[in-house]
């Protein structure tokens, strides 16, 4: 209502039984026992035709309002005027030759009045895949093909954008070849020693390119989350150089830049006020790597230290741990070289949360206080399985909304599942940039199942996306879409008596990213501020408020 605009955010599942016909009736209504939050609302969605046949069901159908920018009150006004979008040149400086060549393009665009008539006969033509272009693509495709040869020079690349760091020239040549590469990837006409890699604009998608690069040339495997650590052109340089040997020193003999601490486990995910306020752990999820954590990290880390803790084995041929409490006394070991007591601020995404779990029993163990537990959507180690009668129930429900085809389905669905049950185990073929995930998930997944789930009497906090509640079985359980017993606590209350439960925005996956991660971001904060009106930060020794100055960005 008001001058507010509501925008579609995501989903949980779709399923769709038959075509849309020209004109659809919709039944929208809210999730059943989803948590009320500020500014998100979620319903479920049925859409069908004249008739009433169901031809699409919607789940978890989460939308957000939006209030910045807006204004209602002049509705023929444009959002954006021609040269905003891009569509005109302004008075702003010349461009470059790659910018002259954009702007070009985009003069030569489908016009407006021309996409509905392209759009139908696209439609009408029956392809599987259709490209419509109003411009020459074979003639784009050479050109690229013809730019990409030609390598990074000024003429087909952007400017450097405008950063907080000076620029300074790369000046050894294992920093001039890593800034080579920092370039071309992301497609700039020169970067300095100590620019930032995501403050240029990496993602972790070049970053897998960039290590793989780096793998090439120097024979070097390097988790992507050494990015975290060394950041920029100086520090990646001086990291290949400790493995190949090489000058990292600048004309003068003077080391370019600190050598990050080596650590095996623990990144430092943001830097923040160091030595002010006690850090924060996260464990990464099952599969061992922190980069999925970034943007929750840097919403917590603007005043104090974040760390993220990866799985060992990720890249090369080091083996994975096996054990929960191995993996627990690890990690332990690595944040006490920068946190060396208590109280401890504890996090785990996922099955991370059941190290983190371990963890926290370990510290208490040796006497140190665990201020803060906090789980992201983890689920107990061992799940419940689906008694004999709630699993004839959901098959009722099944045959009844489609039919005699749920057989086939169901047949083809347990051959897929035993074909893949058997089939051989073999090593990744990593890139020298690429996670080892099958091989960590194999540990993880039988690390589960021996772990003894002791009971926390501390706290702990639950952060969870809206529950799934999928097939209505016996004795009011509910089952979700991946055939799992739904608990509104993921089941944590029997083991720790003192669990909390928030329900957050998103699904398992997107809830940690943007902009999902901005309510998660938001309830941890208060969390964390709240245990610490009872318990003073852990100081940071001097060595490690060093260590953050030039390993974190």
């Amino acid at each position: 209502g008001g001058n507010n605009l509501w925008v579609p955010i995501s989903y949980r599942s779709i399923r769709v039984f038959a075509p849309l016909g020209a004109k659809v009736v919709s039944w929208v209504r809210p999730s059943e026992g989803a948590t009320p939050i500020d500014g998100f609302a979620s319903f479920e969605v049925t859409l069908a035709d004249e008739t009433g046949h169901v031809c699409v069901e919607i789940s978890g159908f989460q939308i957000k309002r939006m209030t910045d920018g807006l204004d209602f009150a002049q509705p023929e006004k444009a959002d954006a005027d021609a040269v905003a979008l891009g569509l005109e040149q302004g008075e702003a400086q010349p461009l470059s030759a790659d910018e002259q060549r954009l702007f070009y393009n985009i003069s030569q665009g489908i016009r407006a009045e021309e996409g509905p008539l392209a759009l139908r006969r696209a439609l009408a033509s029956g392809l599987p895949q259709v490209v419509v272009s109003s411009l020459d693509l074979p003639g784009l495709v050479a050109q690229a093909d013809q730019m990409s040869e030609a390598g990074n020079n000024d003429d087909q690349s952007f400017d450097r954008p405008d950063l907080d760091t000076e620029y300074e020239a790369p000046e050894t040549d294992i920093e001039k070849t890593v800034a080579g590469f920092f370039a071309s990837l992301l497609g700039l006409a020169q970067v300095g020693v100590n620019d930032s890699f995501f403050d240029l604009g990496g993602h972790s998608l070049i970053a897998v390119r960039l290590f793989a690069q780096i793998m090439r040339t120097y024979d070097v495997q390097f988790p992507i989350s050494v990015l975290f650590e060394a950041p920029n052109v100086a520090k990646c340089a001086a990291l290949i150089a400790e493995q190949v040997g090489g000058d990292t020193t600048t004309g003068d003999d003077v080391p370019r830049a600190d050598k990050p601490a080596k650590h095996r486990h623990l990144v430092a995910l943001t830097q923040g006020d160091a030595g002010q306020k006690t850090p924060f752990f996260m464990v990464a999820g099952m599969l061992g790597n922190v980069l999925n954590l970034r943007h929750l990290a840097l919403m917590l880390g603007r005043d104090r230290p974040v760390y993220g803790l990866q799985a060992r084995g990720l890249i090369g041929d080091e083996d994975p741990h096996h054990t929960m409490q191995e993996a627990a006394a690890d990690y332990i070991a690595e944040m006490r070289s920068v946190q060396p007591h208590g109280p401890y601020l504890l996090g785990g995404y996922s099955g991370g949360g059941i190290t983190a779990y371990e963890m926290a029993h370990q510290l208490e163990a040796a006497g140190e206080d665990v201020a803060v537990l906090a789980m992201i959507d983890t689920p107990v180690p061992v799940r419940p399985n689906l008694n004999r009668r709630d699993k004839a129930i959901i098959k009722l429900h099944e045959i009844r909304r489609k039919g005699i085809g749920y057989f086939g389905e169901w047949i083809t669905a347990r051959l897929k599942w035993e074909l893949e049950r058997r089939k051989p185990v073999t090593g990744d073929s990593n890139s020298g940039a690429d996670f080892n995930t099958h091989k960590i998930e194999t540990a993880f997944r039988a690390a589960l199942a021996t772990y003894d789930t002791k009971p926390w009497n501390g706290p702990l906090t639950l952060f969870r996306p809206p529950l799934d509640r999928h097939w209505k079985v016996s004795n009011g359980q509910w089952v979700s879409s991946e055939r799992e017993y739904v608990f509104d606590d993921n089941n944590w209350t029997q083991s720790a008596p003192e669990t909390e439960v928030i329900e957050v925005a998103g699904d398992h996956y997107n809830m940690v990213l943007v902009p999902n991660v901005a309510v998660l971001a938001e309830h941890l904060k208060e969390i964390i501020e709240h245990s610490e009106q009872v318990d003073q930060p852990a100081p940071i020794d001097p060595e490690t408020a060093k260590w953050l100055g030039t390993a974190a960005e």
